[in-house]
């Protein structure tokens, strides 16, 4: 929860009490009268004061909600960073993006394979480190993906194009993500230097 909106919160209950004050001073001032709308004055007030009184219940619930829903957040980012520390201790390059390849999030090893830093990393299109000669059939490869209903694996080989250095052959997995009703939301994606490691694809891009 932001601070604008506990802030807003405080307002809120500070003005009711400051409300109630009023309203029970008037109640006794009318109390007191001897004027033929005391009765109507008081009955008026006593509206007040019920009407008060269910605002005050209500902002004792909303103070309630409110406190839950600040822990849930905080147990959402702490369940966020245990991930993220996790990926981070992956070896290998491990990436998630939307649909049409643009990185949501990366790990440190793909910071590393790619040169530039993690947080650079975000909102660039995977594209963007793909050796130019085959950026084409990636693009091919990755709207085939869209048009697939399949949730197998694919793996591919292709040149990955670090910032500022020379490019490398690169084993890439990558696998869908889809919501409840089947449709693709994202894809994970892993890169590997092939001469780093033994790896025999089940399907290349053509160069």
């Amino acid at each position: 929860m932001s601070p604008e909106l506990i802030m807003n919160l405080n307002m809120f209950a500070q003005k009711l009490q400051s409300l109630q004050e009023r309203l029970a001073n008037l109640y006794e001032d009318a109390n007191t009268t001897v004027q033929p709308e005391s009765d109507l004055l008081l009955a008026v007030l006593k509206e007040l004061d019920t009407a008060s009184k269910t605002l005050e219940i209500a902002t004792e619930k909303l103070f309630e909600q409110t406190q839950k829903l600040v822990n849930v957040q905080t147990r959402l980012r702490e369940v966020y960073k245990r991930y993220q520390d996790l990926l981070n201790f992956i070896p290998n390059a491990y990436l998630v993006s939307d649909t049409q390849g643009k990185i949501l999030s990366a790990n440190y090893a793909t910071a590393t394979l790619f040169n530039l830093q993690q947080r650079f990393l975000v909102n660039k299109p995977l594209v963007c480190f793909i050796a130019v000669e085959e950026r084409q059939a990636f693009r091919c490869q990755l709207n085939q993906m869209h048009s697939s209903e399949c949730d197998y694996v694919q793996k591919w080989i292709l040149q990955i194009q670090p910032r500022d250095c020379e490019p490398f052959e690169a084993a890439i997995t990558v696998a869908p993500i889809r919501d409840v009703k089947g449709k693709l939301t994202g894809l994970r994606w892993m890169v590997r230097d092939t001469d780093r490691v033994s790896y025999q694809p089940l399907l290349s891009l053509e160069r």
